[in-house]
């Protein structure tokens, strides 16, 4: 046996290792990727292993829950679950609506790509490989969630009235109804937790054998093909034991934004922090790369930003800054975003370097609300605030929020905040207010409150899509313009939460193929290795298509996973 540093292992003769256990398909990672992956595996009549590092399943998929972007204007937003966004889903064929191959693809390729997008181009200008990666998840993503629901792994049904994130795009044929949800008897839309559990409840019953607190430290290669055979896992390298996969390894393992080496090598270095479970480590990043896979998209991630402060639980999501007098404000008092976008492409405002002032302006954003928004916008029925772990950055009354700054002035709000940024100087030295902030901040209101009572955002297009109406909270008696805008209430007092640039996890990791195996720096496939969820190189590239997108890609290619590697092992049987 020839054992490397990274932890591949090459035996001399396969037929003589000391095997401990075996099984058809091992999948590694307990998330909606792994689950999708072992019960179509094992649904396919394969024996199924499934190993989770941690000490419970569910990984990053049971902290998920959505946000309410389907919110028709002038309503009140309803707190969500946790979506899966798929394309042409056999339920949109019930609610009268169709989803034409060719829209579908030039919507995500669009999207994901729009440096190299050319509708005029063979595959739409992407390159093959990740052209057909959209293919593959349009043609088998209804499939997959088809045999799910049939199992009750989990239940689905359409939100009939959500849109995508980018619903006015010309290329969006199909703008409404693509995210599933799983209802629960009382009515409510499940959350990832639940979701976990109805997806293993089938597993089980199914015959799936689950192993937690085992992570892989290793990967067992044939010398004589390079494939993949088997793992190396257990409580510690040390102690590990030897586990066979006579079909393969499927790798569902969330990504890296907890590994900080990797983080600071790859994302841009506002990024700090995340939101995906405490094991998403990149573990298979070492191993892939020592079985000769080819890594992309290494800087790209689901995107959103977090809240810098907020006491006993630090970095929370931000998924949608409520409000109509509200905006986003860097350290020296100006508007840098469409305070209404989604959050993935909301984010991306605070990664941008400022070339002129050689500095990261933005690293820190004072998202700047007056008492009207605190009042209105606090406590949303339904709305899960931030102090309860849901994405709207205003507690709800009564509830932890020491993260939100209050002051009659904003000058003295200023000195409130810079004193706040310096308690976090060790992680954003460059995040001290300009010293004149009071006055910029005074005159960036004064345009916005123009640009209000004409309903025209001629800076960022704020409201100017269904979608951004959506995302406001709850609306004025009074009209005006544009619901996503209203002018300040100069009296004061003044609020103020401070926001940072996170993830809900990464996006980048080993290249796969439409059968969701890896692939080496050539193209060919590495036999027995698979990947699905966040651990690999999303087949979204850059985009975000629409609530439910990191979902509904994992259980995809989760599912595409586990049929292959099945059928591989039952064709040696």
């Amino acid at each position: 046996m020839i054992e490397h540093a990274a932890g591949a292992m090459v035996f001399a003769d396969a037929d003589e290792v000391p095997w401990t256990d075996e099984a058809d398909v091992v999948v590694v990672g307990s998330g909606a990727a792994g689950w999708s992956s072992a019960i179509a595996a094992r649904h396919a009549g394969a024996d199924v292993l499934m190993l989770e590092k941690r000490d419970q399943l569910g990984g990053t998929t049971a902290k998920a829950g959505g946000e309410a972007g389907g919110t028709p204007p002038g309503e009140l937003p309803q707190r969500a679950g946790t979506w899966l966004w798929i394309c042409n889903h056999p339920w949109l064929a019930d609610l009268g609506r169709d989803d034409p191959r060719d829209d579908a693809l030039r919507y995500m390729a669009r999207l994901s790509r729009p440096n190299m997008y050319d509708p005029a181009a063979p595959c739409l200008g992407l390159p093959p490989d990740e052209f057909a990666l959209l293919e593959a998840f349009y043609d088998h993503g209804s499939r997959a969630v088809a045999a799910l629901d049939a199992m009750d792994a989990p239940t689905l049904r359409p939100l009939e009235s959500t849109w995508d994130y980018w619903s006015d795009l010309p290329e969006n044929r199909t703008p409404q109804g693509r995210a599933l949800f799983m209802p629960l008897p009382d009515g409510r839309e499940a959350t990832g937790a639940e979701i976990i559990d109805a997806m293993s409840a089938a597993a089980t019953s199914l015959g799936v054998r689950t192993r937690i607190s085992s992570p892989v430290h290793g990967l067992v290669i044939d010398p004589d093909d390079g494939s993949i055979i088997g793992v190396q896992a257990g409580a510690s390298a040390a102690t590990a034991s030897l586990v066979r996969a006579r079909g393969g390894v499927v790798f569902a393992t969330g990504g890296f934004i907890h590994a900080p080496e990797l983080r600071r090598s790859f994302l841009p270095p506002p990024v700090t922090g995340g939101l995906a479970a405490d094991g998403s480590t990149g573990d298979v990043l070492r191993l892939a790369t020592a079985a000769g896979a080819r890594l992309a998209n290494m800087q790209e991630a689901w995107f959103t930003p977090m809240v810098l402060d907020h006491g006993t639980a630090p970095l929370s999501g931000a998924f949608r800054l409520p409000g109509d007098s509200m905006v986003l404000l860097d350290r020296h008092g100006r508007r840098v975003v469409n305070e209404k976008a989604t959050y993935n492409e909301m984010t991306r405002a605070f990664l941008r370097w400022n070339e002129v002032r050689a500095e990261y302006s933005s690293q820190v954003l004072v998202m700047l609300f007056d008492e009207s928004v605190s009042k209105r916008c606090r406590a949303m029925p339904g709305d899960a605030p931030i102090d309860e772990g849901g994405g709207n950055p205003l507690a709800r009354v009564g509830g932890n929020d020491h993260h939100e700054l209050v002051a009659d002035t904003l000058e003295q709000l200023a000195g409130a905040i810079d004193e706040r940024l310096q308690r976090h100087h060790d992680r954003f030295p460059g995040a001290a207010l300009d010293p004149h902030w009071a006055v910029s901040a005074a005159a960036t209101l004064r345009r916005f409150d123009e640009m209000a009572r004409t309903g025209v955002d001629d800076d960022f297009g704020r409201g100017s899509t269904r979608t951004q109406r959506a995302r406001s909270g709850a609306p004025r008696s009074d009209e005006h313009p544009n619901p996503t805008m209203h002018p300040f209430n100069h009296d004061g007092p003044w609020h103020a939460v401070l926001l940072v640039a996170g993830v809900l996890d990464t996006k980048g990791g080993p290249t796969i193929d439409t059968h969701a195996r890896m692939v080496r720096p050539d193209g060919s496939a590495i036999d027995g290795l698979y990947g699905a969820g966040n651990c690999v190189a999303s087949p979204a590239g850059q985009a975000y298509w629409g609530g439910g997108s990191t979902l509904g890609l994992a259980v995809t290619f989760g599912w595409l996973a586990g049929e292959h590697a099945a059928e591989r092992a039952l064709a040696v049987k």
